[in-house]
């Protein structure tokens, strides 16, 4: 999966349109009701501060066992349990989605799940920016608390910026963005990051913060933070930066990956240690991440390769979610794109478990047919007799 196919994953396919509705009221995670200024030019950033803490994760699709349709009762079960796993926030991936109607669909289950548990963040979808606004319309109304936007290329840095500044100030929600370099943007600076159009970005009053990557390198991470922490919460994915940065720029967050590849409900080490690095407890962050660390570095291990290529181990990353209480089962068949992530084989799903082990994470009592199906589907009776196929599974 390349770096486009990717960004197309991440960004839903949420189109529709309508009107901006007015401001509503969001039920905050911890049950106070909140009233969520929704035009731009009103405090985003303190809202972010306030809100915009803690570990946010992926949010894959579960599908029947055809493949023909989202699986519902799974999609629900999965936003509960990243709500146990003390998340603030998910990102839903229209990971091998096929129409337009189906990553709204996907958007609206979460979204409404969500209501009163777990912020939803939305991405950009669809090819013209009249079809990406109308986007963004159909995100508000689902209930989406903030959008996720990738810079888009372009020959000039200010054509970068003016395309974002279109896109953000369509919206009256916040605005992630992605800090993910690019061979393209080498041009502008040889981190493969355009810097300066990043710099003015910040600085617009619903840009709220920006994710590093996991395989952004330091000085790279360095560079991006001393021009926008200022302005934007930074969120770095590679932990191993996270004591570094946070020496020099606040932190408070980290999202959007697969947290749970080190913790569970049970032992929410993550969650622990970001909370400990952005309350300035940092002996006591070092403590968990040595805890945490050997979690950390096999899941680092697997995904870096792909994911310098643009793509993810998506069905390890399932197993993973389905170990610590998730709902589990086989994604859609990704075609050419999955030829450059590893399948999931007995090796692999032995890895998995014994890195839990290792750090005394426990993980569900189920056989791993339970995982193919989803454990909703299996509580319903479905078994692996009943897949139409076993896309990136190896038994």
């Amino acid at each position: 999966m390349d770096r486009r196919s990717f960004h197309k994953a991440v960004g839903l396919s949420i189109l529709g349109a309508g009107a901006i509705g007015p401001a509503r009221a969001w039920t905050a995670p911890d049950g106070r009701r909140e009233a969520v200024r929704r035009r731009v030019g009103e405090d985003h950033k303190a809202w972010a501060r306030k809100h915009f803490r803690g570990m946010e994760n992926l949010f894959l699709p579960s599908f029947t066992a055809d493949f023909a349709q989202l699986d519902e009762e799974g999609i629900r079960a999965d936003v509960r349990q990243a709500a146990r796993q003390g998340f603030f926030s998910t990102l839903p991936v229209n990971l091998g989605l096929k129409s337009r109607d189906e990553s709204r669909r996907l958007l609206e289950i979460v979204a409404d799940e969500a209501r009163g548990k777990i912020l939803v963040t939305a991405g950009v979808g669809g090819r013209t920016f009249d079809e990406q606004v109308d986007g963004l319309r159909f995100a508000e109304r689902a209930g989406a608390s903030q959008i996720f936007l990738s810079l888009q290329r372009a020959e000039t840095e200010a054509q970068v910026v003016t395309a974002a500044r279109r896109l953000i100030e369509a919206t009256d929600l916040p605005i992630v963005l992605y800090g993910q370099p690019d061979d393209e943007f080498m041009r502008f600076h040889p981190s493969g990051l355009p810097l300066d159009a990043f710099d003015r970005l910040a600085s617009l009053p619903n840009v709220i913060a920006v994710k590093f990557t996991q395989v952004m390198n330091l000085a790279t991470a360095y560079e991006l933070a001393a021009r926008v922490s200022d302005r934007l919460l930074i969120g770095p994915v590679h932990l191993e930066a996270v004591p570094l940065l946070a020496s020099r720029h606040h932190v408070q967050w980290s999202g959007q990956w697969t947290v749970e590849a080190l913790q569970s409900p049970e032992r929410p080490y993550g969650v622990e240690f970001i909370d400990h690095i952005g309350n300035g407890r940092m002996k006591e962050a070092l403590e968990k991440y040595w805890i945490l660390h050997p979690a950390y570095q096999a899941f680092y291990e697997l995904q870096g390769p792909p994911l310098r290529l643009g793509g993810h181990p998506w069905c390890h990353q399932k197993y993973y979610q389905w170990l610590t209480g998730g709902n589990g089962g086989l994604l859609r068949d990704l075609g050419e794109s999955a030829q450059r992530v590893p399948p999931l084989d007995a090796a692999g799903r032995r890895a998995i478990r014994e890195v839990f082990k290792t750090v005394g994470i426990g993980t569900v009592d189920l056989p791993d047919e339970a995982f193919m199906v989803g454990n909703a589907a299996y509580q319903r009776g479905t078994r692996v007799r009943d897949l139409k196929g076993t896309p990136q599974y190896v038994t």
